[in-house]
């Protein structure tokens, strides 16, 4: 992977912006919980534990989304492949989504489990609603194991964003205009219009194709990337506005084009 320097200026859009408040009380408030219940582990080993990695778990997931994307100054995250510009999703958003999703399960079922132990018809109640929660929770780990990590590629033929739950397909005939949006972190708004080789899989609902059915836009939060959301946005604005020059996109120079501009 080639680590090349750039001026990482943000956009307008991007700079002096607030980030949630909330997010960072939350994150601090449950950051407060998971250290209270391992400061309790002598009194019960293996609760006061499941507590503590659950919340710490939620806390470092809200810390996370508080801080948004990240600015770099290099091309770190980015990868030159002959598919194209590969920005791919980072290892700590994908892993703390993945785990505490394994976690929820794990605590769904175990109180599944309790609530059909007390034999009454309330506890069965409770049973079946929890235990339809936690295969909800389950497909969705089994589809999320399936396509993370997630990565958006700029291709010689298009646009490819593969997320957690979807991959989304756009050619660059239907790739009209890009963006800088500001949601509580950098956001990559990617306007798109009809082409019937638009294709979107909706690994949890239903399968879009073509102009009649696809949203206009596509989204890339700042918060997922690897690599800097500027880089991605400079990427996508240049060859958006040059399809003479797409081609090096297969080529292995269009990292260094983009990094210069």
């Amino acid at each position: 992977m080639k680590i090349l320097p750039y001026d990482s200026r943000w956009p307008p859009e991007w700079t002096g912006q607030r980030r949630s408040g909330i997010l960072l009380f939350g994150g601090v408030f449950l950051g407060l919980i998971a250290l209270g219940a391992v400061s309790q582990l002598s009194r019960g080993p293996f609760i006061f534990a499941v507590v503590a990695v659950y919340f710490g778990h939620l806390a470092a997931m809200s810390l996370h989304s508080y801080g948004g994307g990240r600015r770099r100054t290099d091309t770190t995250g980015v990868q030159e492949t002959a598919e194209g510009l590969v920005f791919r999703y980072a290892a700590a958003p994908t892993y703390l989504v993945g785990a505490f999703s394994v976690l929820t399960i794990v605590a769904l079922a175990g109180l599944s489990i309790a609530a059909a132990a007390q034999a009454t018809v309330e506890g069965y109640v409770i049973c079946v609603a929890v235990a339809v929660l936690a295969v909800l929770m389950l497909v969705f780990l089994v589809v999320f194991l399936r396509l993370a990590p997630g990565r958006v590629v700029i291709g010689p033929d298009g646009f490819h964003h593969r997320g957690l739950t979807f991959t989304h397909f756009v050619p660059w005939e239907a790739v009209s205009d890009v963006a800088a949006l500001w949601a509580g972190s950098p956001v990559v708004f990617v306007h798109t219009i009809g082409s019937p080789r638009t294709l979107t899989h909706n690994y949890l609902g239903r399968d879009t194709a073509g102009p009649r059915t696809l949203s206009p836009f596509d989204t890339v939060s700042g918060r997922w990337l690897a690599a800097d959301p500027g880089l991605l946005l400079r990427a996508l604005a240049y060859y958006i506005g040059h399809p003479a020059d797409r081609s090096e996109l297969a080529a292995g120079t269009a990292l260094r084009r983009v990094t210069a501009l």
